[in-house]
């Protein structure tokens, strides 16, 4: 959530993302696998979305897996869609059942300010890539990630593949 760090959301920007497919309304929840700087999250597509990511067989059930390069956090928990008022990036325009970046992100500038307090002990490290934060809402859960960019990797005709494509990509 933007208010992780107990940041101001006011120059929080929400934009919806258009080229990810939207998540299915009272579908499966996602499925998240996460490894050293990646995280991949599969979940179920609207039906709406079927035409423009198909064509797909009358039994599919597509499920696409999305990867976040270079993330450095990531959480999935409330508020769903029924409560989804209640969460800090709501009166920006965050909407349900959608993938959404905030740009001016509140949490990618707290995040920046840690990191930066960090890299003073290890002048060493390397730079970060640039920060984004990306937002996915689903009917009982809310997806946040802060990464460098996202990729959809593929649209799947089941959850089953695109777990397998999920859990490959972790390696």
């Amino acid at each position: 959530m933007a208010s992780t760090f107990g940041a101001s959301q006011q120059e929080d920007l929400v934009v919806l993302l258009d080229s990810a497919p939207r998540p299915a309304a009272d579908a499966a929840e996602p499925f998240i696998v996460a490894s050293d700087g990646r995280v991949i999250v599969t979940y179920p597509i609207a039906e709406s979305d079927f035409e423009r990511f198909g064509p797909f067989d009358p039994d599919d059930d597509p499920f696409c897996a999305v990867l976040f390069a270079d993330a450095v956090f990531h959480r999935l928990g409330p508020p769903g869609d029924a409560d989804l008022a209640i969460h800090p990036l709501a009166a920006q325009g965050l909407s349900g059942y959608t993938v959404h970046e905030v740009v001016n992100s509140s949490l990618c500038a707290e995040i920046a300010m840690v990191a930066t307090g960090s890299m003073a002990i290890a002048p060493a490290a390397p730079a970060a890539p640039a920060r984004r934060h990306f937002v996915i809402t689903f009917q009982a859960s809310t997806f946040e990630c802060v990464a460098s960019d996202y990729t959809v990797i593929g649209v799947f005709g089941a959850g089953e593949i695109a777990s397998r494509e999920a859990f490959a990509l972790a390696r």
